[in-house]
Parts: structure tokens; C-alpha cells; sequence
């Protein structure tokens, strides 16, 4: 019984990477090329994160960099100090 089960297990591990593929490349008789899979969207350039800090920066005026917060909802989001107030500025990263 204990090779059984091994033998059991060895299949479904075998099996698990062929359903994690179907499932992420869809069904294997559509051929398409990917351009033709969805319409194309003209998708504007990203700005770089140090373009973004510099017009924060502008933004921010004579108040101290703290740091980056990341990317979120399309924007680089930069956070500044001054006179103890905390502050973010956001900057979207289209052009």
C-alpha cells in the first residue's frame, strides 16, 4: 500500500504543472498570434520614478524628501516633510 501511495502522489504532482500551464495559457487550440487576441491599446510612455521625484520635488518647494511610497493607481507617490507635518504627493505616470 505504501508504494501505491507513492506512486499516487508522483502522478499528481505530475499532473499539477500541465493544469497550472492550461490554466495561464488558456485552451491549446486557439492559435491566435497575441496582437490579434485583443485589440491593441495605445498605452502612453511611464515615466521614469527620478522624472516623477524631480516635479514632486518642484512641487514640494523647500520641504524635506522623506521618501518613496511606491507606485499606486498609475502614480509614483513621494512623501515630504516640513515644519513636522508629514506630507505625500502624488505624480501621475503618464505623460
Amino acid at each position: 500500500m505504501n508504494r501505491m501511495s507513492a506512486l499516487v502522489v508522483a502522478a499528481l504532482l505530475a499532473a499539477a504543472p500541465f493544469q497550472a500551464a492550461v490554466a495561464q495559457d488558456g485552451p491549446r487550440g486557439d492559435r491566435r498570434p497575441p496582437s490579434q487576441e485583443q485589440p491593441q491599446r495605445q498605452e502612453r510612455p511611464q515615466m521614469s520614478s527620478a522624472e516623477a521625484q524631480r516635479i514632486a520635488q518642484s512641487r514640494a518647494g523647500d520641504a524635506r524628501f522623506v521618501g518613496y511610497r511606491g507606485f499606486s493607481g498609475g502614480a509614483h507617490v513621494f512623501t515630504f516633510e516640513r515644519d513636522g507635518r508629514v506630507f505625500n504627493i502624488s505624480v501621475d505616470a503618464s505623460r
